[in-house]
């Protein structure tokens, strides 16, 4: 992962890639032709900020400060989360 690379990425969902709440368990989920990704409640949160106009530093910045935690605390856990969908080719990440 790089993360300085990283910092100033705008992270998005891939084509065809949607976050909904599954019907039957209420759990978010990512839905992707080839199937289906249940989100624990802090990958929920980063990937609700995944829109393309913020980057991973800003959404750091946000979750930090929803949950008064400081934003270098809680970088680390945002980047691994979008590192992780990018490999999986469930987010892209734009300049």
């Amino acid at each position: 992962m790089h993360i300085t690379y990283m910092k100033a990425e705008y992270p998005a969902l891939a084509s065809r890639v949607r976050l909904q709440i599954d019907p039957v368990t209420g759990a978010p989920v990512l839905l992707y032709p080839e199937g289906l990704l249940e989100l624990n409640e802090t990958a929920h949160e980063v990937v609700k900020r995944c829109d393309g106009r913020s980057t991973t530093s800003e959404i750091a910045t946000s979750l930090g400060r929803e949950y008064e935690v400081k934003p270098d605390e809680i970088e680390r856990d945002v980047f691994e989360c979008v590192d992780d969908l990018v490999r999986r080719n469930l987010i892209i990440l734009r300049r």
